[in-house]
């Protein structure tokens, strides 16, 4: 079969992501990059994953949104988990194997094509990753990451974090040539989201609707302590109509619980395997679940929150917020969440003000998005020349 390079029709540019997903590592992440892989797509560039098949990926999705992908073997030396912070030398030794089996497995399948960017987004892909296939493949790259702890090879770098500094933040940890784009508006996020954003309003301060979703991961089997505490402060509450939707992976290994949990309570839906969350951000008065990228979704709906940071990169992100008014943090899930958590809905609940000044901090937060043009310029002009 002829390719469109060999017809003199110009291909588009292929863009490796290398992403992954699982149990240990969460969903975020391959979210966040099927939205930039869309944005990409969109733009004219021909989007490629690149990930492994750990237990729990959500791989599949990507096949579901009509991307190519390499799937590499599971192997639990890349498993790392969300909850990890440092790294041992064995870490960056193995990010280094990492790039030479996806270099070569990338070559087995696309023999003879050229990567002109290669984005990571990755607890685990940082410098030695960067270095050895950006070398191997003569590639530009683009790193996703906030939380300045670990170095880069890249020539762009988009930070979702708000920093009123990002050059003094990522001091030391870039090349000299790397261009910095910073900001949660900065990542495009998904078009069902981008269009619900039309539709959602400053939330008026009463409590009638509540969402609850914890994403892709439940290490501290929040999503059933968040519904039972929930259920017990609503035997308290003066009013019977607050309804809840509970928002959960099919593969979330406390599902038969909750349905066992909420059956003999109709204000209480349990909705499994939910694509897209838009249309109950929408409809919610308040939000209950991590950080990650639903911080940002909620925001750029103008939804409220009560917020468990689920990891130690996800603390500073929620702080901030909770500073500018958007969100409320309950920062422990520990032995004291349901009463921190408790304490935290009666008080939105016997002040309705709060919500709508917490609505409207989130729509602030995210009044400028997207900007996402930036650096698709600087990725479009590299490839150009």
């Amino acid at each position: 079969m002829n390719s469109k390079r060999e017809t003199g029709i110009a291909q588009p540019p292929l863009v490796a992501i290398r992403v992954d997903s699982g149990h240990k590592i969460g969903s975020g992440h391959i979210h966040r990059c099927l939205f930039v892989g869309i944005f990409l797509r969109n733009n004219g560039f021909n989007p490629i994953f690149i990930c492994r098949n750990f237990p729990g990926s959500i791989w599949h999705e990507i096949k579901q949104n009509g991307f190519e992908y390499v799937l590499l073997p599971s192997d639990e030396r890349f498993a790392f988990s969300v909850f990890s912070s440092t790294f041992s030398v064995e870490d960056y030794e193995n990010m280094a194997l990492d790039a030479d089996e996806c270099a070569d497995v990338f070559a087995q399948h696309y023999a003879g094509q050229k990567i002109a960017w290669a984005i990571t987004d990755h607890m685990l892909i940082r410098k030695p990753w960067q270095t050895r296939f950006s070398s191997k493949m003569n590639c530009k790259l683009l790193a996703i990451d906030g939380q300045a702890n670990v170095a880069h090879h890249a020539d762009v770098l988009l930070d979702p974090q708000i920093h009123e500094n990002p050059t003094e933040k990522w001091d030391g940890l870039l090349p000299s040539f790397c261009t910095i784009f910073n900001g949660p508006t900065c990542l495009p996020l998904s078009p069902a989201f981008e269009s619900a954003r039309n539709k959602a309003q400053v939330r008026t301060g009463i409590l009638n609707k509540v969402l609850v979703c914890f994403g892709g991961t439940d290490f501290n089997d929040l999503v059933y302590r968040t519904t039972s505490a929930m259920i017990s402060w609503l035997r308290q509450a003066a009013s019977k109509k607050i309804n809840i939707d509970i928002a959960v992976p099919a593969h979330l290994q406390s599902v038969n619980r909750l349905e066992e949990l909420v059956a003999v309570d109709s204000r209480f839906q349990l909705h499994v395997g939910v694509n897209d969350l838009s249309p109950f951000m929408v409809a919610a008065d308040l939000a209950i679940g991590g950080g990650g990228i639903m911080l940002w979704e909620r925001c750029l709906l103008g939804l409220p929150a009560i917020v468990v940071p689920l990891s130690e990169n996800q603390k500073k992100p929620i702080e901030l917020l909770e500073s500018k008014g958007a969100v409320i943090s309950v920062t422990s899930p520990d032995q004291g969440y349901e009463a921190s958590f408790g304490k935290a809905l009666t008080d939105i609940y016997q002040k309705p003000g709060i919500l709508s000044n917490m609505s409207s901090a989130a729509f602030d937060i995210m009044s400028d998005s997207p900007r996402t043009n930036d650096w698709l310029n600087v990725m479009k002009g590299c490839n150009d020349g």
